[in-house]
């Protein structure tokens, strides 16, 4: 991997510059303004929590059941998994394929919205659930943005980037977690592990799939005119001009 000199003002404007980072954030501002105006600051701040804890579950199960779950068929079915996930593993340096698309976000959201209004019959604490579940959501667009940026991150996320690049890299049916209190799923679920010590998979930069599968390929293609560089990387990844840059 090549050293780049882009700091994290460069990472900041690619995350905000994300429409769905920025609608979930205006949302979950709506949410908390709603909810805070009929809860006092510790039942607030307790299913705020709650609502994180949950999303941190989500987090590990969604990764196993949807993103790694049952391989599609069909070119065109496919083609969302390759959206929603696979086109991540694939291109893993494309902003475009890294942000989880709203398509699949907004349904789950709505899902568990529902689930918390049955679960609690009140709409205050409903909404303080959802603002924590969306908070979650947040904070992992934000660290697997970093884990995948050119930036070094601090020890914490040290770590997490040597496990997820363990899942991209090495075997993509392990180190299924990015935020970090979630990687406690990964251990409980044995999917943790050092990764060189742990069994490699065949082909974890295709989540499974061969290198010549019609599925990928005509995928590839569709996508291929939506990074803002390359077909294999986003501007971010532009390599400023330092001359003491160098392989690490």
């Amino acid at each position: 991997m090549k050293a780049f000199s882009t700091d994290m003002r460069a990472i900041r404007l690619a995350y905000w510059s994300e429409y769905s980072v920025l609608f979930y954030a205006a949302l979950c501002l709506l949410l908390l303004g709603s909810a805070g105006s009929q809860l006092t600051w510790v039942p607030l701040v307790s299913l705020i929590a709650y609502g994180w804890l949950i999303y941190l579950a989500e987090e590990y199960f969604s990764h196993v059941t949807f993103f790694h779950g049952v391989m599609p068929q069909g070119k065109i079915t496919y083609r969302f998994l390759y959206r929603l996930h696979h086109g991540h593993h694939d291109k893993p340096r494309r902003l475009d394929l890294l942000f989880t698309p709203m398509w699949y976000t907004f349904p789950a959201l709505l899902l568990n919205a529902v689930c918390f209004a049955l679960v609690t019959h009140d709409i205050a604490r409903s909404l303080a659930l959802t603002a924590g579940l969306i908070l979650g959501y947040l904070m992992f667009e934000w660290w697997h943005l970093i884990v995948h940026s050119p930036v070094e991150p601090g020890p914490i996320l040290r770590y997490v980037r040597n496990q997820h690049m363990g899942h991209h890299y090495w075997n993509e049916k392990r180190w299924y977690t990015i935020s970090p209190p979630a990687v406690i799923f990964d251990v409980i679920f044995g999917t943790s592990g050092h990764v060189q010590q742990s069994p490699r998979s065949s082909n974890p930069t295709t989540a499974g799939l061969d290198q010549e599968d019609e599925r990928l390929l005509a995928a590839r293609e569709y996508y291929r005119s939506n990074s803002d560089w390359t077909e294999d990387e986003s501007s971010i990844w532009k390599q400023t001009e330092n001359e003491g840059l160098q392989e690490r």
